[in-house]
């Protein structure tokens, strides 16, 4: 029973973010979507409640590698190698994943001017800011790290970084790797203590 549930989620994102990508939010509909998914507008709501909170689940979906690449930096043997290795990755992944890319920030654009979206989009973005806090914590509770605001720092990296990602978009030809490696001077290397390579 589960397991026909989950395909048939799988089966409503997949039609939704065809629909996404060819129309726009505007342009799409839960009749459109349910059209493609091959439901009937009642299954389709059976399911998910609005629009809104169909976009948000293939938002949340396109973010399922990035919170696996987070989870991760745990694995380490420092923050410090995880923070620079995730950060390294973040790039690796989005650089390849120009559709979902696109459809991340139509979410976040969206959430501007539909409040359903933005009760959604707070709620995961309070989890990935309370979770790169704990990291710059753990980095300073380890001795890595100097004493900092960890959550400023967690805000600051997280919106550094999808910033980035915007102009990406724009101009597909940018050169991550040297971005890539200010990136990690400017909120990894410039935290580090004096006796970890710090300046």
């Amino acid at each position: 029973m589960k397991a026909h549930k989950d395909h048939r989620i799988h089966s409503i994102i997949e039609a939704a973010i065809n629909e996404f990508v060819e129309r726009g939010y505007a342009g799409t509909s839960m009749e459109s979507i349910a059209k493609r998914a091959v439901l009937s507008k009642g299954g389709l709501y059976h399911h998910f409640s609005s629009k809104a909170e169909i976009l948000f689940a293939v938002n949340q979906k396109f973010l399922e590698p990035i919170m696996e690449l987070a989870g991760r930096i745990e694995a380490n043997h420092s923050v410090v190698d995880g923070l620079n290795q995730y950060i390294h990755d973040y790039f690796s992944y989005w650089s390849q994943h120009q559709r979902e890319l696109k459809l991340y920030f139509l979410t976040m654009n969206e959430s501007f001017s539909n409040q359903q979206i933005m009760e959604l989009y707070r709620e995961s973005t309070q989890t990935i800011f309370a979770y790169f806090g704990g990291l710059f914590q753990k980095g300073q509770a380890d001795g890595e790290f100097k004493p900092c605001n960890a959550h400023a720092r967690s805000v600051a990296l997280v919106s550094c970084l999808d910033g980035y990602l915007g102009y990406l978009l724009i101009d597909p030809l940018l050169d991550t790797a040297t971005i890539e490696m200010e990136i990690q001077q400017v909120f990894i290397q410039s935290l580090l203590l004096k006796n970890k390579g710090g300046s």
